[in-house]
């Protein structure tokens, strides 16, 4: 597994695995939901588009869902003519986002990622709180 989308799920296999690293919503929510047996559903809807693309849709998605519901920490950023919407334009785009997000995944199902099937990266664990092999 690599790039961004799969980067909470390391984070979150690293704090289970090694002491006193900061804590986080979407660590602790991902560690619940693999304390209950199950697993994280990583959902990939639009590929192949530019980062600030990416980031932009990312934003009206959270500005239509609100951050209440989410356990992101910050609304995202959109650029390009975006930039320059209302709330109300911003939300409407999102929500459509939002829309088409659960359309792919009544089309293709849900594959849930459980903690097993997360590669555990130990060049980003700090060295003092790597365990010595006996």
């Amino acid at each position: 597994m690599k790039s961004r989308p799969y980067a909470h799920l390391k984070e979150a296999l690293r704090n289970l695995k090694v002491e006193n690293m900061k804590k986080s919503g979407k660590v602790d929510h991902i560690k619940e939901i693999w304390k209950s047996g199950r697993g994280v559903i990583s959902l990939h809807v639009f590929q192949n588009v530019m980062t600030v693309e990416a980031f932009t849709r990312e934003a009206v998605m959270i500005d239509a869902l609100g951050l209440a519901h989410l356990t992101n920490a910050m609304r995202g950023k959109r650029y390009g003519v975006a930039a320059k919407w209302d709330e109300s334009r911003a939300k409407r785009y999102g929500s459509f986002l939002v829309l088409s997000a659960m359309q792919i995944l009544l089309l293709e199902g849900e594959r849930e990622i459980r903690q097993n099937q997360v590669a555990f990266d130990r060049r980003k664990t700090p060295r003092k709180n790597r365990k010595k092999k006996s």
